[in-house]
């Protein structure tokens, strides 16, 4: 089966927004054995919505459409759709009773702008949207099925979820089966030489992926076979999963596409055990990433973003006399953060962070880039330094994961005695 997208928002095209729907889709759709076949983004205009459309390929079977279905003028998808399929806008009530509780939870009328949400294709499948006044349209047109949705991500997550995947999935005479790992911290070079014979001896059938970004990289492990195979398949990749695991070790800190701050904070709620954090160079950025998972406060105590050496010094303990011999960033000091704030917010664990992120302020001695991290714990106190680049972004980005990393393997450690 064989999908293209269509992202409609000249706010897109200007950089204004980020596609993030096109990767949720992209992702989602593989997992049910879907191929992407082409991702296209177009502006907000009649025109570029019609060639869009008429330059689907004909080997497509779904095509899915986001963006553009809202209350205002410049909200025109569902006009130029209706148009393009030769069918007419008919006033749903049960629509507009959709929209008129919506707003009645929010303590709010629905105006004039809201009641022509629920005018509605005539030809077309009602997608209920539960989460938004735009309801999803679904067209059968010349063998393809035409889907349009709300461009707000996660409108169309729900409509993706509810109506659409669901039906895909029992259309599918093939599936595609995934296995997912990640590790952080390994190059994907490096890791590609540690990995390849087991690679070479991968069976016919069976494909591996490699998916890098900034301090992590995810392998992907597939097959594409008949549903009635599927039992056979999954064997199949367990086995060579397990075989993955035991050349990664410790090194592979998820068999899932686990973020890394999820793996820590089940690890932490594990042992019952919890963690402060005293950052310098990363910001808060360590603290934040924590602290993004629901339930954190079961474990996150707080933390000190410790940007000046007075706050180092009132705040964490650190001696002044270590900060003037050895500076800010270097393993005294960095050290002295994670114990400190360990003591301060009467934690089991303390993640410190002190480095040169750029793009001034480094030396021949310390180059942009330079970062030193901490971790203490029970066991005692570890501390590395890393040269993490000159890109500012990356360095925080590579920071917080190379922290969360090294907290993961004390815990692993602590979990073990």
């Amino acid at each position: 089966m064989r999908a293209e997208i269509i992202t409609i928002g000249t706010e897109i095209l200007l950089g204004q927004t980020v596609d993030s729907n096109s990767a949720w889709m992209g992702q989602r759709l593989s997992e049910v054995g879907v191929e992407v076949q082409r991702i296209t983004s177009i502006s907000d205009v009649p025109a570029a919505i019609r060639a869009a459309l008429d330059a689907v390929l004909p080997s497509t079977q779904w095509v899915l459409i986001t963006g553009g279905l809202g209350p205002t003028k410049d909200d025109l998808t569902k006009h130029v759709l209706t148009e393009y399929f030769g069918d007419s806008l008919t006033f749903r009530p049960e629509i507009f009773a959709h929209i008129e509780a919506l707003f009645l939870k929010m303590g709010r009328v629905p105006n004039a702008l809201n009641r022509p949400q629920a005018d509605f294709p005539e030809k077309a499948e009602i997608l209920h949207n539960a989460m938004g006044t735009a309801q999803g349209m679904l067209w059968t047109h010349n063998g393809m099925r035409f889907v349009s949705m709300p461009g707000v991500p996660y409108e169309m997550k729900h409509i993706m979820e509810t109506g659409v995947l669901p039906r895909m999935r029992s259309e599918q005479r093939q599936v595609h089966v995934h296995r997912y790992f990640v590790v952080q911290g390994i190059p994907e070079s490096e890791l590609a030489t540690r990995i390849a014979n087991w690679e070479d001896a991968l069976p016919e059938g069976i494909s591996l992926a490699y998916l890098p970004s900034p301090g992590v990289v995810k392998l992907r492990l597939s097959a594409q076979v008949e549903k009635t195979r599927q039992e056979e398949v999954h064997a199949v990749l367990d086995f060579q999963s397990d075989k993955l695991k035991a050349i990664l070790g410790s090194d592979l800190y998820a068999d899932d596409l686990l973020p890394l701050e999820v793996v820590v904070g089940e690890r932490l709620k594990a042992l019952g055990q919890t963690v402060g954090t005293a950052e310098s160079c990363t910001g808060g950025a360590i603290a934040a990433r924590l602290t993004s998972i629901a339930g954190s406060s079961a474990y996150v105590i707080g933390g000190i973003v410790a940007y000046s050496n007075t706050v180092k010094e009132q705040q964490l303990g650190v001696r002044k006399a270590d900060l003037l011999l050895h500076g800010a960033v270097s393993e005294s000091v960095v050290r002295q953060m994670a114990e400190g704030v360990c003591k301060r917010l009467k934690t089991n664990w303390g993640i410190a962070s002190s480095g040169i992120a750029g793009p001034d302020g480094g030396s021949e001695a310390k180059p942009i880039g330079t970062v030193w991290l901490a971790v203490a714990g029970p066991q005692g106190t570890w501390a590395q330094k890393f040269s993490m680049g000159t890109n500012r972004t990356r360095t925080v980005e590579k920071s917080v994961l190379a922290a969360l990393d090294a907290l993961r393997r004390g815990l692993e450690q602590e979990a073990s005695k």
